[in-house]
């Protein structure tokens, strides 16, 4: 992307928070349309969790925030939760996100999957308990909840997540905020 303007440059970068979007409303759609498709197996699959994971990880807290509450809005409206439920959910796990990215910033592929897997054990906890502040009933303790098969599925799909939108930041030219301040003497 060297051949560029600057302008041309702003304009893709700006145009990044269109195709994030775009991309979510893609998993959204295709993990609620494929169901017939796909086997029963892929019922646990958390698709929004990485995209808050990396929002919290890669964004600066209010454009990180904006995207959030949107794209998690049309995930929940795509439910059969209340509406909020999800919203609620998913602003935890983006702070979350947040505050652990000061501790761990996940950069190498094994920092990521350990992060989303860390993530989505604390979901198994953290879910029941919004679904309960909302008059929803869900179990922390059963089976469906802590499967090991819906744990590594999360943590798998939420990688390779993690890095397509890793991926459309670099093609968008979106460098994320950490490393403007990590490399910000040699600027």
């Amino acid at each position: 992307m060297y051949f560029l303007q600057s302008n041309q440059k702003k304009l893709v970068t700006n145009l990044n928070a269109v195709f994030l979007t775009s991309f979510v409303l893609g998993l959204i759609l295709f993990k609620s349309t494929s169901e017939a498709i796909l086997p029963s197996m892929f019922s646990g699959w958390d698709v929004f969790l990485p995209v808050a994971i990396y929002l919290g990880q890669r964004r600066h807290i209010w454009e990180g925030l904006l995207l959030l509450l949107f794209n998690g809005h049309l995930y929940s409206l795509n439910s059969a939760a209340p509406i909020g439920m999800f919203v609620v959910y998913y602003l935890i796990i983006f702070f979350i996100a947040q505050m652990v990215a000061y501790i761990l910033y996940a950069q190498t592929p094994i920092s990521v999957a350990c992060l989303i897997f860390i993530v989505t054990l604390f979901s198994r906890i953290l879910l029941p308990l919004c679904a309960q502040a909302f008059d929803q009933s869900l179990k922390i303790l059963s089976w469906e909840n802590w499967s090991l098969w819906n744990l590594i599925l999360n943590t798998v799909l939420g990688f390779i997540t993690y890095a397509l939108l890793g991926i459309l930041d670099r093609i968008t030219l979106k460098v994320p905020p950490r490393n403007l301040t990590l490399g910000d003497d040699s600027l």
